[in-house]
């Protein structure tokens, strides 16, 4: 090269690396050097030390401070690691013998160092610039150099440095537990990654030029890490910072792994004890796989600060869907689930976002499910409603009863059905807390009891209660505090009673049907109160009043058109 074609490549020279990488390199630049910038030069796989002072060169693009070092092979041309150590923000370019960019890669903010791979050929020099990120960056620096042997096996937690041979490259690894595996592999351009065993087969996302990652949650097991040449990127919904420069064609592959029962992440299994924290981040929900070897109680929670959660079991037949059972708006499920796989849904109500805890306890299941059969007074049945079929019981009267029969949920809104003897009776949410409860009078004979929902499915419990009857049956008239009445109540119309009492007291009123919404009235003497849902009695009506000797009418109507069978009991 001659005088004048030497200074034309400096000068071309310093506007490339003031385009890419920022920095002006050109000070050693003379007619009689073949090198276009002048710098210490370092043998491969020797320590680099500098410092950046008050009177380093400055870069002209924004004006921090910059150290350049030549790094030249030799015949071994092995493949090294450098390491940047530095008590300020910095950043490592690099460029070729020729003066072109290379590319760079930076420290990261939670003190990620940044790295070079080099594989420097016999006679071929690269410099290497540190640089400062902003103009208080001084101080000495160190690039420490370890060999990168080639490996076959890949270790969670050792960086694994290699380099595509024939367009392919294959590591094994192996997991003594189920973990959370984080694979990244950064330095190459145009890679793909595969991580493939029993039931896995995955494939890496890009994230950023030169940089792939790959999450997954992983069985006790053994598993292969398969690299190559990628026909077209898979390209991740997140971006991600490089920290790592390539110079010879190399790459690091890095197996982070962790725990399953504690930490953070927004998927994968969820077994017995852990306790583990994630965060919705886009529109969709979170899944998480449980795996249930034999029947189990289970118990899974899901807690937020930052919104209202919503939690979901479902599979194996089984749809469980749960709001606001935990604390505030939190959310709580404890069913009990038979042998099988169930997905785990986080959600929030109103799309919001933000981090959650989520929690899960398994234990055993001792009991065993009735779904149909016969049940009889004072059997409490415990089933399991699955959408598909019929879950129904035979129910035998032998004498005039009064009768109660309880449906209760905590994974689903059940809705009870009694028929027979001409009776059709059905109640969604008599019980409170949308149980269902079904309370009349039965004459002697056969009834059936269907288990049915309103929504969702899931595990219950059913009972059933007799007494003798002791009230009356009266549609109107006079009744005496302590008188339990039953009155048949016609679509749009009311019951109306006369309660004379005979001294002065405090009487409760309560009026109670399966079929009817009641809303209860009493007026007289100067009483005149009204109520529709008491809270402990579902649809049923309650009235506490000290009432003084006299007459006073008790009158039960209809809240909208229903009809049926309606119990009014006047205890003290």
């Amino acid at each position: 090269m001659d005088t004048q074609e030497t200074r034309r490549f400096c000068a071309s020279s310093g506007r490339l690396l003031v385009g890419l990488a920022g920095l002006i390199l050109l000070a050693g630049c003379s007619d009689d050097e073949a090198r276009f910038a002048s710098a210490p030069e370092v043998s491969a796989g020797v320590g680099i030390e500098g410092e950046l002072t008050s009177t380093s060169p400055v870069n002209l693009n924004n004006g921090t401070r910059y150290s350049a070092h030549w790094l030249c092979g030799d015949d071994g041309a092995k493949r090294y690691r450098y390491t940047l150590e530095a008590p300020f923000d910095a950043s490592l370019s690099a460029f070729d013998d020729q003066g072109h960019w290379l590319g760079s890669a930076e420290a990261g903010a939670d003190g990620q160092s940044a790295i070079l791979l080099t594989a420097p050929e016999a006679q071929r020099c690269t410099l290497v610039v540190v640089n400062g990120r902003d103009g208080a960056a001084f101080g000495p620096y160190a690039l420490e150099a370890e060999a990168a042997d080639e490996a076959n096996a890949l270790t969670a937690g050792d960086p694994l440095v290699g380099r595509l041979e024939d367009g392919a490259a294959e590591y094994s690894l192996s997991l003594d537990a189920p973990a959370h595996l984080e694979l990244a592999l950064s330095g190459e351009e145009g890679l793909d990654m595969r991580l493939l065993g029993e039931d896995v087969n995955q494939r890496a996302e890009s994230c950023a030029a030169g940089e792939l990652r790959l999450d997954a949650y992983l069985e006790a097991g053994d598993y292969r890490v398969q690299l190559g040449q990628a026909a077209k990127p898979n390209m991740a919904a997140t971006e991600c910072a490089s920290h790592l420069l390539s110079t010879g064609g190399s790459y690091q592959l890095l197996a982070e792994q962790r725990d399953l029962a504690e930490g953070r992440r927004n998927g994968g299994p969820l077994r017995d004890g852990d306790r583990i924290g994630g965060s919705l981040d886009g529109e969709s929900s979170n899944f998480y796989a449980l795996h249930l070897d034999e029947p189990s109680e289970v118990t899974v929670e899901l807690g937020s600060s930052d919104f209202d959660t919503v939690l979901s079991v479902s599979g194996d037949g089984t749809e469980i869907r749960n709001d606001d059972s935990g604390r505030n708006t939190d959310s709580r499920i404890q069913t009990v689930l038979m042998a099988g796989d169930y997905r785990v849904e986080v959600a929030s109500y109103g799309n919001s976002r933000g981090d959650y805890e989520l929690a899960m306890q398994r234990g055993e299941f001792s009991g065993e499910f009735r779904n149909d059969g016969p049940i009889a007074s004072g059997d409490e049945v415990q089933g399991q409603y699955g959408g598909i079929g019929n879950n129904r019981y035979q129910f035998t009267v032998e004498e005039v009863a009064e009768v109660n029969l309880a449906l209760a949920s905590q994974d689903f809104d059940p809705v009870l059905r009694l028929q027979g003897n001409g009776v059709d009776l059905s109640d969604d949410d008599s019980g409170g807390d949308r149980n269902s409860l079904i309370s009349t009078v039965l004459e002697p004979g056969d009834y059936t009891l269907d288990v049915q929902s309103y929504s969702g499915n899931g595990v219950y419990t059913l009972s059933a209660n007799t007494a003798a009857f002791e009230g009356r049956m009266s549609d109107g008239g006079e009744m005496a505090p302590g008188e339990t009445i039953y009155g048949e109540m016609s679509a749009g119309g009311h019951l109306t009673y006369q309660l004379v009492v005979d001294e002065a007291r405090e009487v409760v009123l309560e009026s109670t049907s399966s079929a009817v919404d009641t809303i209860l009235s009493l007026s007289g003497n100067g009483v005149d109160a009204q109520n529709d849902d008491a809270a402990d009695l579902g649809l049923g009506s309650r009235i506490v009043r000290r009432l003084e000797p006299g007459t006073y009418e008790v009158s039960i109507s209809a809240y909208g058109s229903s009809n049926g069978m309606v119990r009014l009991s006047s205890g003290e």
